[in-house]
């Protein structure tokens, strides 16, 4: 079945019986979960490619197709992709709140070396804000200029009724933008932070920015408040991201995903598995995964986040691992009973 027909069509298991429970969001209790939801994990080991760069000038995109073959890296010939990177706020030039602008160039080169006809760069920013203005200021809009990629405001976009066939938020019914359900292909191309909410944002919290404001509101507010760790679980299986490409060149730690500060891993994580790419960038930040809620439903129902589950190709875990540090809600997890009525 096209990607694009198994968002339209209803779901077998998304019923209303199917209400999985994330606790809360730094809760390493083990998620409940359905027998239905937990045949959607993926099947067998998972690869993920931690590919050292040392700077945003380097050659990003000949690096990562030096491991295109050692992921099998699929097929996009013919098909029509969106790129979904992190362009949620703009702080500075020295804050890094977004997807680097050469990271997303190298994400559409790659999606070009696969085969892709038609790609577009999409993103529904969490903050009411002006999306020109974004990205003009992240570098992100002379990229796509200069590439002749056109740019979708998901928050604005027309949207299109689909079937949440985890129901782990509740909603049954669900609406994304059309130009997300319309695509073969998603690719994910987050910027790796912590984050107050969740611990750490990568590949499938960056799927939040794929949810429409005008129907959802900003930040996202409905899904705040069916719990931030059930929505992205949700969304991951709504929108079935291809691959992810994660920018940790320079990523965030502190008070992210906004008010963090910089700090350095000199690395790109790149998997078709995006639960494992997800629970690997977050070793590599020095937080646990499995204390994370939502990875571990993600654990259960979407591919691998144990270590013993994953290969690693390119550096060694332990060459890029650094001991971010952490958001005050990490330690203070009473602070969390504010995340459904706070920003993104």
């Amino acid at each position: 079945m096209k990607r694009r027909d198994f968002l339209k069509v209803t779901a077998a298991a998304a019923t209303s019986s199917m209400l999985g429970c994330a606790q809360s969001n730094t809760d390493s209790t083990t998620p409940i979960t359905t027998e239905e939801q937990r045949a959607l994990k993926r099947q067998g080991r998972s690869l993920v490619a931690l590919v050292p760069v040392a700077e945003y000038d380097d050659n990003i995109s000949g690096k990562l197709f030096e491991y295109e073959e050692k992921l099998s890296l699929p097929s996009l010939t013919g098909k029509k992709i969106v790129i979904k990177p992190n362009i949620v706020e703009y702080r500075n030039p020295e804050t890094p709140v977004t997807t680097n602008a050469k990271v997303v160039k190298a994400a559409i080169e790659i999606a070009r070396h696969l085969g892709a006809i038609d790609i577009t760069v999409a993103e529904g920013p969490g903050h009411m804000r002006d999306t020109e203005y974004l990205l003009d200021v992240s570098g992100i809009g002379q990229v796509l200029h200069d590439m002749k990629i056109p740019f979708v405001d998901l928050n604005l976009d027309d949207i299109v009724e689909v079937k949440n066939i985890t129901g782990f938020n509740k909603l049954n019914d669900f609406y994304l933008p059309k130009t997300i359900v319309d695509a073969d292909a998603v690719i994910s191309v987050p910027k790796l932070k912590t984050h107050h909410w969740v611990g750490v944002t990568c590949s499938m919290k960056n799927l939040f920015g794929v949810v429409p404001g005008r129907k959802y509101g900003w930040p996202k507010n409905l899904l705040h408040r069916k719990g931030i760790g059930n929505s992205i679980i949700d969304l991951v299986h709504m929108v079935r991201p291809i691959f992810g490409i994660v920018d940790g060149i320079v990523a965030m730690e502190g008070d992210g995903p906004i008010n963090g500060t910089p700090i350095s891993t000199n690395v790109i994580g790149i998997s078709k598995d995006l639960a494992a790419l997800d629970a690997t960038m977050t070793r590599v930040t020095g937080i646990d995964p499995l204390s994370l809620q939502y990875l571990l439903l993600a654990g259960l129902t979407v591919g691998n986040i144990q270590e013993d589950e994953i290969d690693i190709v390119g550096a060694k875990l332990a060459e890029v691992k650094k001991q971010f540090k952490q958001p005050i809600t990490l330690t203070d997890k009473s602070l969390l009973k504010l995340a459904a009525d706070a920003g993104s």
